[in-house]
């Protein structure tokens, strides 16, 4: 049932498609880019290349530049590069054990997962057009993507066998809701910053003291202006001349040699049932139960409603049987001999395929056609353009690239021969930007010994389909101090805060001592000008309690009538709290349907943790080589 593309679609929905094509290529791990002969690391001899590890990595950087907003600390950025590959490793250690372990999945599992891949759906249905046009448009063959998912449904087979393994002892739960559920009572007052922050008064001495003493809190991270040439097949292809009867010929050309270009092949709209062979029914059984269920449907029962309660093809099933539109080339051969040999509304003998027995319903045919040139046109001058372009792309991709090599320490003579403008980006930093800017390839490149210390061409980068792309440096920027006068508000509030985290704490010392001495806890929030929160039965997760002193209130222990600490929040003000009980959860409050999947919610994370140990054991065993000097 695993289908051939040949066909694309366009307009809206195919662009929405596509975007959430590329994230489900991600997530599976399916690389749709250029082809790297470098390498990432060799683990037990399979090599991992380093395209998707850098394009991972720069992603990963992308997302901590914008929560920091300045340059990601070095020591972060080491950790994500190096969690990062240990990922990839860990993955492909995993796809070894699969296949060591002989571990298999079905052409029909892996159809229904495909099936039920939201970004193959339209209006929540699984769509073929939508397959072939997704599949054809990043231009991944249909064998590789479904070894990809077949290989994910093999990992997911080790998973859920290690996940599945687990469970829970009643001694287990019943600890377990002791803790969780257990609930304190508390009450707390805080003194807020706000009461002294309006009062401090920072002057221009203070500040440029502060940046003379902590200069290195103040700098712009290190950058590069670079200068590129791009040749680009979108560009060439747009520019193409393209005459009426240059159109003709090329489709009558065409209609020559790929007849199939211009036709829709014959399709036929399809029910099935199916009776599986597998380890519970033999040939026999399953030759005889489909013979029943065809009795069944020709003597009148509704044919969808059999498949939704009989057939063993579980994604189908659910739809009545409903296989959608099928053409030549997309099922078994036995199936779709049978299939185009019938005429609309007939019901097919049982028919023998490697999955089992079907029973065939079709239900509407619709004819093969020919495109002629008018309806064909559109398209026809698309296909046309991109084949002249292509020629022109690679001539002077290779050309570029062979002039900028000829001349290394410039891109003019290039830019030149080829008619290229040469593009700039300023002030470049290694966590990137947007544009080219953002493209690991390119960032890797820019800051690489060959281009940055020895002032050499990059070699030709294929950033993209289409794209190929040769930078240069033209200047190096050392980290530098902002100026003053640029950071003076940033460190004028800097100082406030600090100053004011400082009379906040003496303050809430000052109310931690009093209530300590035995004063209450409302009465002392009076005497420091503290908001009052008066006492409440709190659990865990109780977000009417800050989280910082729910952390504090339940680390405690409760010796005698009252325990009591304080905690600075997190936006600097101080919290002064007071403990008089606490109260363990009790397994027997719970309802049985709520004890049942607090059970199976802790089997799951005791079954994640010996996965953990599972794939660590794979780790410590296994030989692993990370060519670190790709990622300096």
């Amino acid at each position: 049932m695993l289908q051939k593309i040949r066909e694309k679609i366009t307009g809206w929905v195919a662009g929405v498609i596509l975007a959430l094509l590329a994230f489900v290529f991600a997530v599976w791990g399916i690389d749709i880019g250029f082809s790297n002969q470098s390498v990432a690391a060799v683990v037990n001899g399979d090599k991992l290349p380093i395209a998707p590890v850098r394009q991972a990595i720069q992603n990963q950087m992308s997302q901590l530049q914008q929560a920091y907003g300045t340059e990601v600390p070095e020591v972060l950025e080491l950790q994500v590069r190096d969690s990062v590959i240990e990922g990839f490793v860990r993955n492909r250690l995993l796809v070894q054990r699969i296949r060591e372990e002989g571990y298999r999945v079905s052409d029909e599992a892996v159809s229904e997962g495909i099936r039920q891949m939201p970004v193959f759906q339209v209006n929540g249905q699984f769509s073929m057009d939508a397959y072939r046009a997704m599949l054809a448009n990043v231009g991944y063959s249909p064998t590789s993507f479904e070894a990809e998912q077949r290989q994910s449904l093999q990992i997911a087979q080790l998973q859920d066998g290690i996940l599945n393994s687990a469970f829970v002892t009643p001694g287990e739960l019943e600890q377990r809701v002791r803790i969780a559920d257990e609930r304190r009572e508390l009450a707390w007052l805080t003194v807020p910053i706000a009461n002294f922050l309006d009062s401090i008064e920072i002057t221009d001495d203070a500040v440029a003291e502060e940046y003379e003493t902590n200069i290195d809190r103040y700098m712009n991270p290190e950058s590069v202006d670079v200068s590129y040439l791009e040749v680009n097949l979108a560009e060439i292809a747009s520019a193409i001349s393209v005459t009426e009867q240059g159109l003709r010929d090329f489709y009558d050309a065409e209609v020559v040699r790929d007849p199939e270009m211009f036709s829709t092949p014959e399709q036929r709209r399809t029910r099935h049932i199916l009776v599986a062979i597998d380890d519970d029914r033999d040939e026999e059984s399953a030759r005889e139960r489909a013979r029943s269920l065809l009795d069944r449907v020709r003597g009148g029962e509704e044919f969808s409603k059999v498949a939704s309660e009989a057939s063993d093809d579980t994604g189908s099933a659910s739809l009545g049987g409903d296989l959608d539109w099928v053409e030549p080339g997309m099922m078994d051969a036995p199936f779709e001999e049978a299939l185009f040999a019938m005429d609309e509304g007939d019901i097919s003998e049982p028919v023998r395929t490697a999955f089992g027995y079907h029973i065939i319903l079709l239900e509407k045919i619709r004819p093969g056609d020919v495109r002629e040139y008018d309806e064909a046109r559109a398209d026809l001058e698309t296909e046309y353009r991109n084949r002249k372009a292509e020629d022109i792309f690679y001539e002077r991709a290779e050309r570029m690239s062979e002039l900028t090599f000829e001349n290394p320490d410039t891109l003019r003579p290039a830019a030149e021969e080829l008619g290229l403008q040469i593009g700039v980006i300023e002030k470049m930093t290694r966590s990137g930007d947007t544009g080219l800017a953002a493209n690991a390839e390119v960032l890797s490149a820019a800051f690489s010994a060959e281009v940055l210390e020895n002032g050499e061409n990059s070699q030709p980068l294929e950033i993209d389909e289409g794209r190929a792309v040769v930078l240069r440096v033209d200047q190096h920027h050392e980290p530098q101090p902002r100026p003053l006068a640029d950071v003076s508000e940033e460190i004028r509030g800097r100082l406030q805060r600090e100053a004011a985290r400082s009379r906040v704490l003496e303050s809430g010392e000052q109310a931690l001592g009093l209530i300590e001495a035995g004063e209450d806890l409302e009465s002392v929030a009076g005497q420091v000008s503290a908001e009052f929160s008066p006492s409440l039965r709190a659990g865990r997760d109780d977000a009417a309690v800050p989280v910082r002193i729910r952390e504090a209130v339940f680390a405690a222990e409760l010796d005698g009538d009252l325990e009591s600490g304080g905690v600075v929040l997190a936006d600097g003000s101080y919290a002064v709290w007071v403990l008089t009980d606490i109260v363990p959860g009790d397994v027997n409050a719970l309802s049985t349907v709520n004890q049942r999947e607090l059970r199976t919610r802790l089997a799951g994370a005791s079954g994640g943790a010996e996965l953990t140990g599972y794939i660590n054991q794979l780790r410590n065993k296994a030989s692993v080589v990370v060519n670190t000097e790709q990622f300096e």
